[in-house]
């Protein structure tokens, strides 16, 4: 039987049949909260919302940095309530200046698709632009016909089949066995192009799998929770290298790493294996990931991991973020970031 096909064309013609989308958002309690927004896109896949800072969802928006999107047939359309065709994007979120070239552009945007009215929203002051990269995806047909979608603009498309958990063979001891080989220990903070093909090739799906939460049971112990750390915030950076991608995991191995600490499954690790359980949070951009980073290596008696994590803690304190991630994430750069991009001791990842 052949598999069912859907292109990328499909899903950008489904996509441009809405004016709204559908967020998923939560606060920083966890607290989930749906909701809808007129949207706009421009020519590299970016979605945007213009919303008002006075509503739960904007709140959510620029705290947490992500959101979940959602397009989905209208139920008067669909012959199967059960099968209603719909697009899932998982994206990353950042505030663009109204005032800036590109705002601007996006703005007239709005005003050109949804007329007189949104000109009278340009003009109140708690409105905010807010721009959402799809980093990753789910489209679905119909029965069977479940796709994820990933890579370079969602370019690739897999297709899911009816068990998406049947799709991923690969076992935490092979997570542990491949980063911990001689061959990757090379590559860990010196890596090249042919070693970050290599682990695109072998565990592109599996990192989808965790992405998705299919994972979860390799939490159960120390060295399942240690290799889905390792998928979600080490191989990013390597099959995803200079793209928003690459970071798009971190929170959910952060989340990862600190129930493997609360469980205490940590102590059943060595020191080089607790290294990177504990290094997601070296690249958190938040000041008390940076604080738990530094007292957890000092707590190991780890001096060389330490120093590296003084150093992380020190960018962010001084700018707030990582300023070498602006270009790949789109962030315009403050003054200061630039002169210290420019200098040479720059940290660049």
């Amino acid at each position: 039987m052949n598999k069912p096909q859907v292109t990328p064309e499909e899903i950008a013609a489904f996509r441009r049949g809405f004016r709204t989308v559908l967020l998923a958002t939560s606060d920083m309690d966890g607290e989930p909260l749906c909701s809808y927004a007129p949207f706009v896109d421009d020519d590299e896949g970016h979605i945007y919302v213009f919303v008002s800072r006075l509503a739960r969802h904007t709140a959510n928006l620029l705290d947490r940095g992500r959101a979940h999107l959602m397009f989905i047939e209208d139920e008067k359309e669909s012959a199967n309530p059960f099968a209603r065709r719909r697009l899932t994007l998982r994206c990353d979120t950042r505030v663009v200046p109204r005032d800036t070239e590109s705002g601007s552009s996006v703005l007239t945007r709005f005003g050109d698709r949804f007329g007189r009215f949104f000109s009278t929203l340009r003009a109140l002051p708690d409105f905010v632009l807010v721009q959402l990269t799809p980093r990753s995806g789910d489209y679905v047909k119909g029965f069977g016909q479940a796709f994820a979608l990933g890579g370079n603009e969602l370019g690739e498309i897999l297709h899911r089949g009816p068990s998406p958990r049947q799709a991923v063979e690969t076992s935490p001891g092979d997570i542990i066995g491949f980063w911990f080989s001689g061959t990757a220990r090379k590559h860990w903070f010196n890596t090249t192009g042919a070693f970050d093909q290599e682990i695109r090739e072998r565990f592109l799906k599996t990192w989808h799998a965790a992405e998705r939460g299919e994972l979860s049971q390799w939490e159960s112990s120390a060295e399942g929770a240690l290799a889905l750390a390792i998928v979600l915030d080490q191989f990013p950076l390597n099959m995803f290298r200079d793209r928003p991608e690459a970071f798009s995991t971190e929170a959910a191995a952060r989340e990862v790493s600190t129930r493997a600490i609360d469980n205490g499954l940590d102590r059943e690790l060595d020191e080089e294996q607790k290294g990177f359980l504990y290094i997601p949070f070296m690249h958190s951009e938040d000041l008390s990931d940076q604080d738990r980073c530094i007292a957890l290596y000092r707590r190991e008696g780890m001096t060389k991991s330490l120093e590296w994590a003084r150093h992380h803690h020190e960018i962010v304190r001084r700018f707030g973020r990582f300023p070498h991630r602006n270009a790949i994430l789109g962030r315009k750069s403050t003054d200061e970031e630039a002169t210290y991009l420019n200098a040479s001791g720059a940290f660049r990842g």
